[in-house]
């Protein structure tokens, strides 16, 4: 509940600025007609959060879809806005004059259309492939692994999405599928009403598929959850680890906000027999990469951030994490950060694209 009511205090100060800002410098902005257009949003999108399930499911839909593309708006409103108020700041310095009406108009139009942009882009994902040779597998031994992250399955994603990520991830033919955590948004209700894991249990990964959860996963009912995903044939790793062939460790982290291994000492348990294995580590929030590499760990797998999600929050995120996106080597260690698949809150991604990993380990 605390959730909800922090979206939605957030929600009405968006709404609340921008309506301020378009009706003090657009007059037709002060009709009524724009008056109860701008309530009847924002008092969706507060509310939208706490409908209940029982409700049509096209219903929350319908609503989640505009709470979340109302509160990109209200968003890059204020950025602009604020451009604005800089302009203005500079005129009262020099001598010129804004044309308000104008400026905002072209704040208003390019709000619109960036949110534009944000949703297509939300919805186009991209395959990245990062190759590594290792001499921890015999030569000629190779593994392709698929890394998704921040699926976020819920009021907005649904059995649709899952199913077009499946046919992506089989087209890609990968050995094994690794989920970094964030399968579901927030509400199991609204995956098991739309059936949205039936999807993935038809995912073609002969060495498996696997998921570590992330925080999302705790939102609501985690060992509900925890069960429901291993119903679908999804090997569920919650500080465990798991050998495939003899030869590849996957070791998959609790979230970091619910997990006991916050230190190395901590998950040192875990990282038994690391050198004898080509040993992964999936860690939901990219915060314990150093304690991997501390603990010889080979593949470090992440994801949570977003890269921000809505340009410019990668410059907060790049300052959070010492990897929010990409590929680094520490020492022996190769962490990989995915921008995720999926998104959370607005169908709007104005940052890195989601995405799949496609991870080639090759023997030498």
């Amino acid at each position: 509940m605390r959730i909800i009511f922090f979206i939605g205090i957030v929600d009405l100060l968006l709404s609340t600025i921008g309506y301020l800002y378009y009706r003090h410098n657009l007059p037709w902005a002060r009709s009524s007609w724009f008056s109860i257009l701008y309530l009847s949003f924002t008092l969706n999108a507060i509310c939208s959060r706490g409908l209940s399930p029982q409700l049509p499911l096209a219903l929350v839909k319908l609503s989640a879809w505009a709470e979340g593309l109302w509160v990109a708006f209200g968003y890059y409103t204020l950025l602009f806005a604020l451009l604005h108020l800089v302009l203005w700041l500079v005129s009262r310095l020099l001598p010129f004059t804004l044309p308000f009406a104008k400026i905002t108009l072209i704040t208003l139009v390019a709000s619109c259309l960036t949110v534009i942009f944000g949703s297509l882009n939300a919805f186009t994902p991209v395959v990245r492939t990062e190759s590594i040779v290792t001499n921890k597998l015999a030569p000629g031994t190779s593994y392709r692994l698929a890394l998704i992250s921040d699926v976020h399955l819920g009021r907005i994603l649904g059995r649709s999405y899952a199913e077009k990520l499946t046919q992506r991830l089989n087209s890609l033919a990968p050995d094994a599928v690794l989920i970094a955590g964030d399968l579901v948004d927030e509400r199991i209700a609204y995956v098991e009403e739309d059936n949205s894991l039936a999807a993935l249990a038809q995912i073609n990964a002969p060495k498996g598929v696997y998921l570590a959860f992330g925080n999302h996963e705790y939102i609501d009912d985690p060992a509900r959850w925890h069960k429901l995903v291993e119903s679908q044939g999804i090997r569920v790793l919650r500080d465990e680890s798991t050998v495939i062939d003899g030869r590849l460790k996957i070791t998959g982290l609790n979230d970091f906000r619910y997990s006991k291994g916050k230190s190395p000492k901590a998950i040192q348990a875990l990282a038994w027999d690391n050198d004898k294995y080509y040993s992964v580590l999936m860690d939901h929030q990219p915060r314990r990469m150093l304690g991997a590499a501390h603990l010889g760990y080979d593949l470090y797998l992440a994801g949570h951030t977003h890269t921000g999600q809505l340009f410019p929050n990668r410059q907060i995120t790049k300052r959070m994490y010492l990897l929010d996106y990409g590929r680094q080597e520490f020492g022996k260690l190769t962490p990989i950060t995915s921008s995720g698949y999926g998104f959370w809150g607005p169908p709007v991604r104005t940052e890195a694209p989601p995405e799949i990993v496609i991870i080639e380990i090759t023997g030498k």
